[in-house]
């Protein structure tokens, strides 16, 4: 059974190497989408966030 939670991963777009953060889950829809720095559909999920580094997305700074 699958959680009602939100869970991020990590995404690198093969082209430009930017890192992102991502609740899309699977490969396929994750080619579908445009790296925000350079544009290309090149996004390849790596690895689920670490609580650490989602907790540091939702810091004020």
């Amino acid at each position: 059974m699958k959680s009602n939670t939100m869970s991020y991963n990590k995404c690198v777009c093969q082209h430009c190497k930017s890192v992102f953060a991502t609740m899309i889950e699977s490969e396929e829809e994750i080619r579908k989408e445009s790296c925000p720095s350079c544009g290309r559909k090149e996004l390849k999920i790596t690895e689920p966030l670490s609580f650490a580094e989602l907790s540091s997305l939702f810091q004020g700074g």
